[in-house]
């Protein structure tokens, strides 16, 4: 679920995946997804319309906020 409004919630379809092209790689279909969560980026001409969330830049971000 992805919150919306403060008051609202909406559902959300994601898929995992370890390096983004992997989502065009295994034929997953666009129209039915709204999020890839993946370790590595590496699709610059992705389909539009789909959030993309590179972990491994969320931990480096993480990491550097500790020191």
């Amino acid at each position: 679920m992805q919150q919306i409004t403060p008051e609202r919630w909406q559902r959300v379809h994601i898929e995992f995946e370890f390096e983004s092209r992997n989502f065009r790689d295994h034929g997953h279909p666009p129209a039915g997804c709204d999020v890839i969560v993946r370790w590595r980026h590496n699709w610059d001409d992705g389909p539009e319309g789909i959030e993309v969330v590179e972990q491994s830049s969320v931990i480096e971000s993480l990491a550097s906020a500790e020191d």
